[in-house]
């Protein structure tokens, strides 16, 4: 199977002219060693790579994500990404929100987190415009994170206490086989299926000490992937082909819930090379830049930030700052940060 095009920044790294002139033509110079025909040739391949990059995004899905609109509900919309329209899928109510939308595998069902004050209800929508229907009815608590399992048979998702302590359970999508998968004293946030369906990717928090842990799903059993005691290491998300894990980094080793609101928080994205262990950084500042998840085929990014607000934002309480929110896509290479929504209200929790 031929590699992927990178766009412009491929087009870059192999010397080839974009736009018809040369980003850097090679020892010999675009005088020496290059005929008409050579440089016709040469075209014709940078036509071929950007009609790529563009069709790259043109197949795509559309990314899950969800909005509040001024004096409106906080409901859940698709983004078709080729040409940045929207639709509404899911309408929430004056008393709830609805939030964390996550497509199934074969993109027929959605799932998603129905939000009250002090609790939360994990739903499946099967149809648009048809019923939900709620799992785990069982659990009065405060259910987040649903992540759908490779085969699209079941799914993690965490239940949450009034201090913020969080477990972390799978069940299957008719309803049946709810169980607790990690359940002790530690703080468990946003678990994310291997491609394998036999492992997750989850985030601990425990007495000042942040990590992200690789857990088998039959087992419970777990074994640390990446440690902090200077950062709060936030939402893995595995990569379709099983090689990384995106995460979420915020400085500092106070616990997120008890920071002061005021503070002028600042989030970045990382890479977890799983083969050499070694962390770098995808998105740095300004501002808040968080919680990314992989487009399917692993070539892109999809992440909320307020970098185009900041730092001027940065003041004011963490609240108004989620306002600002917009949907960002970015590729693992860090290359082509693109912002694909713009408006003047909240858009957050994107999944592709």
């Amino acid at each position: 199977m031929p590699r992927r095009p990178k766009c412009a920044s491929e087009l870059a790294a192999r010397h080839l002219p974009v736009n018809g002139r040369a980003v850097a033509a090679s020892a010999a110079g675009p005088s020496r060693g290059f005929s008409r025909d050579s440089w016709a040739a040469l075209f014709v391949v940078n036509v071929v790579l950007l009609t790529a990059c563009a069709d790259d995004l043109a197949r795509s899905r559309d990314i899950l994500f969800v909005a509040q609109r001024p004096g409106g509900t906080e409901d859940t919309y698709a983004l078709h990404v080729a040409d940045l329209t929207t639709r509404r899928l899911i309408k929430a109510d004056s008393a709830t929100s609805r939030s964390l939308p996550a497509w199934s595998p074969d993109t027929r069902s959605i799932a998603f987190i129905r939000e009250f004050d002090d609790h939360s209800q994990l739903y499946v929508l099967d149809t648009v415009g048809g019923t939900p229907r709620q799992l785990a009815p069982q659990l009065d608590k405060f259910l987040a994170w649903p992540d759908w399992s490779p085969d699209g048979g079941s799914i993690l998702f965490t239940a949450e206490f009034p201090d913020h302590h969080a477990d972390v359970y799978v069940i299957r999508t008719d309803g049946s086989g709810l169980r607790t998968v990690l359940q002790d004293s530690t703080n468990y946030r946003c678990p994310s299926w291997a491609p394998d369906g036999r492992r997750f990717a989850v985030s601990a928090w425990r007495a000042g000490r942040s990590a992200i842990r690789a857990v088998e799903v039959e087992s419970g059993a777990a074994h640390t992937l990446l440690a902090s005691d200077t950062s709060y290491l936030d939402c893995p998300q595995w990569s379709p082909k099983g090689d990384a894990i995106v995460l979420t980094i915020i400085p500092g080793n106070t616990d997120m819930w008890k920071r002061d609101p005021l503070e002028p928080w600042r989030t970045d994205l990382g890479i977890l090379d799983l083969k050499s262990g070694q962390l770098r950084l995808l998105v740095g500042g300004p501002g808040l830049n968080n919680y990314g998840h992989w487009s399917r085929d692993g070539h892109w990014i999809v992440f909320p930030s307020n970098r185009h607000a900041a730092p001027q934002i940065d003041s004011r309480p963490l609240r108004e700052r989620f306002w600002s929110l917009e949907i960002y896509i970015v590729r693992p290479d860090g290359s082509d940060l693109r912002r694909l929504t713009t408006n003047g209200y909240f858009d957050g929790h994107p999944s592709w």
